[in-house]
């Protein structure tokens, strides 16, 4: 039930894509700052608020999930919580306004896109690469949250959703903050496991080989902190996954910008189709 539940939630999501503010965190928003109005300043800051923003919403679909008997109607909803939760906007979509942007010449639109596609976490010099960051902007919109939807259903995708979204705005409201390094550290934890399946799902969807000497390279490096390198693993070994080997042993790339951004949507599109094989061949091994 679980895979027909991805599988539906993927399908509504490419159905409904194209309508008016369907990709925007409108319910989020809306709820965060209705929360931080009734709140005490105090208690915004405090490193208890990232905590129970997780939590209680994450224990609460966990139990009312519990109380659904009839199994089409746990799919059901299952599959809106999924769909609510992906996102909030699709990385295709952008990619493609942005590349318009550029061919049209509006400069301001580009650049606002181009700002949009980079933020992240941990926003260090992994994002000066920006296909670096159109790889954890995957992982953060679809590849996480599916992840977690399927080891712990509803209420892992509630939590990851909340959890990498709420670093970002508590940075706008109360930076340097208790609250904000607690979020920081709370989504970081909860990436570290699926960031790296994700990294690997790109480097069987590209150059396997170049993206493990990313890897090892990585991991032989001090540099990076555990949260910084959880972003760097995504952003360094999806991206050395582009180089695909030729015949005679040859690496190529994209040639150009426009090709380069096509080749990131269509390896997303193969770690997709490879997490579902893993996800059918899972599920078929535990009914046998």
């Amino acid at each position: 039930m679980t895979l027909i539940g991805i599988l539906l939630a993927l399908g509504l999501e490419r159905m409904l894509g194209h309508l008016h503010g369907f990709r925007q965190p409108l319910l989020f928003l809306t709820a965060m700052r209705r929360l931080q109005a009734v709140l005490p300043a105090g208690l915004w800051r405090s490193p208890l608020l990232p905590l129970g923003v997780v939590a209680l919403p994450t224990v609460a679909v966990g139990w009312a999930f519990g109380q659904i008997e009839g199994p089409i109607v746990d799919l059901i909803l299952s599959a809106g919580v999924l769909l609510l939760c992906l996102g909030p906007r699709d990385l295709a979509a952008d990619v493609h306004d942005w590349l318009r942007a550029r061919a049209d010449g509006d400069v301001v639109r580009a650049a606002q896109i181009a700002r949009a596609l980079q933020r992240g976490p941990e926003p260090d010099e992994t994002h000066r690469s920006l296909t670096g960051a159109l790889f954890i902007q995957s992982h953060e919109k679809l590849f996480g949250v599916l992840l977690w939807f399927f080891v712990f259903g509803p209420a892992g995708a509630v939590a990851y959703r909340l959890a990498s979204r709420l670093p970002r705005y508590l940075a706008e409201t109360v930076p340097e903050s208790s609250a904000l390094a607690v979020a920081d550290a709370l989504h970081a934890g909860l990436a570290w496991l699926p960031a790296r399946i994700t990294a690997l799902l790109y480097g069987l969807a590209g150059s396997l080989d170049d993206a493990l000497l990313a890897w090892r390279r990585l991991l032989r490096d001090p540099a990076h902190g555990w949260r910084a390198q959880t972003w760097a693993v995504l952003a360094e070994v999806a991206t050395a996954a582009l180089g695909v080997e030729e015949s005679d042993g040859g690496v190529v790339v994209p040639a150009s910008l426009d090709a380069l951004l096509d080749e990131v949507l269509n390896m997303q599109r193969r770690a997709l189709l490879i997490l579902l094989a893993a996800f059918a061949l899972f599920a078929t091994g535990t009914l046998l």
